[in-house]
């Protein structure tokens, strides 16, 4: 049985003919997220880089890193951290607490909206880090580390 096998900069996942790309699993989530209310943009890789490199960023975003994957005869573990960003004005604010709970609800909810869309679950704990951080804008927010439990048979069409 091939588990994974490069092609180009993915990797696809290989059972009875099935296919669930990677790439596929994090577009589905941007799809999603961009479908919140609190969500203008949103995007894949080094958020560090995007965060202070990018001009004119539209806030609220949301984003997606790379953890790490796992794979198992029937699923793949797919470890990533979902951050969710807002712009502030400052630190004294009295929105901070405000943001944080937003934060972490429209990551919830695109996280709830994958799984029953996929019929697929979360596994293991679910971690949330609430934070204030100076990109290149003052900003705020929560990121999550989430395990998504993907079943090898599960093919999602493009």
């Amino acid at each position: 049985m091939i588990i994974a096998r490069p092609k180009g900069p993915e990797i696809i996942l290989t059972v009875n003919k099935l296919t669930m790309i990677y790439q596929q699993v994090v577009n589905e989530l941007i799809k999603i997220a961009l479908t919140q209310h609190n969500v203008r943009s949103a995007g894949y890789g080094d958020i560090y880089n995007f965060m202070n490199t990018t001009p004119n960023i539209k806030y609220n975003v949301f984003y997606v890193t790379p953890a790490q994957m796992q794979s198992e005869e029937e699923f793949d573990r797919i470890t990533l951290n979902l951050f969710h960003i807002s712009r502030l004005e400052n630190l004294e604010g009295d929105n901070i607490l405000q943001l944080h709970s937003i934060s972490k609800e429209v990551l919830d909810n695109v996280v709830k909206i994958f799984c029953e869309e996929f019929d697929t679950d979360t596994y293991g704990t679910t971690y949330y880090q609430m934070f204030n951080q100076r990109f290149q804008d003052l900003c705020c927010g929560c990121y999550m580390t989430v395990t998504l439990l993907i079943p090898k048979s599960l093919c999602i069409d493009e």
